[in-house]
């Protein structure tokens, strides 16, 4: 069972909740959809829902783990690496037990090598093991990567969810929340109540907006 992670900022949406479609995902990593679609066609980067509505409609969502893995590899291309070698360092960390070595191993690429640091620190090349990586090797940010996709997952919310109030069963035993959130609608009640100013209640929830306590006060309408 997966371990939800905790964000240490109220205005970060969980790792777990985050989810890009295919043509979202493909933007933000600079790449072309059809790159995608050849990715997952040959095994290198699948998306972690894929449900096929029709014969013409697949639904593809990248996941954190997932988006994590593209711009690794988006960043590897960049810097001119063969995807050939890239394909054949992670069939062969696939083979050594890594299930996931695009986001569990670090990378780093030096002129035309590709180096990857194995979890006893020690570096390996995939033309050169066991060589020590040099001073002029470009290393790939995974933390900057993580922090990228957060603060995309960020801003989406605040696009798409901003204002709505939904149910999920597993979800604070099912309570009303606002979407994108953890933050219970209950919690928001007693600063209107008041008649707090928005900008104070947003002051004290910093991960709402403004069409959310508009979306507070309707469902207090109702309630």
């Amino acid at each position: 069972m997966g371990v939800r992670r905790v964000a240490a900022n109220p205005n970060e949406v969980p790792d777990d909740l985050i989810a890009m479609p295919a043509a979202a995902a493909a933007r933000f990593a600079g790449v072309s959809q059809r790159q995608l679609r050849y990715w997952d066609d040959t095994d290198l980067l699948s998306p972690g829902i894929k449900r096929q509505l029709s014969e013409r409609n697949t639904v593809r969502l990248y996941t954190f783990p997932e988006l994590v893995e593209l711009r690794v590899i988006a960043a590897l291309v960049r810097l001119r690496m063969p995807l050939r070698r890239i394909r054949m360092v992670v069939r062969y960390l696939r083979r050594e037990g890594h299930k996931a070595p695009l986001r569990e191993l670090r990378f780093a690429v030096s002129g035309r090598e590709l180096f990857f640091q194995r979890p006893d620190s020690t570096w390996a090349g995939d033309r050169q093991p066991d060589q020590l990586v040099i001073d002029a090797t470009i290393s790939l940010p995974l933390d900057d990567y993580r922090a990228g996709i957060r603060r995309a997952a960020r801003a989406a919310r605040r696009r798409r969810d901003a204002g709505r109030i939904e149910q999920h069963r597993k979800v604070l035993g099912h309570k009303p929340v606002f979407a994108g959130t953890r933050v219970p609608v209950a919690a928001v009640m007693p600063y209107l109540r008041r008649g707090l100013p928005v900008e104070e209640i947003l002051e004290a929830f910093p991960q709402l907006t403004e069409a959310d306590i508009e979306a507070a006060r309707r469902h207090a309408a109702v309630a």
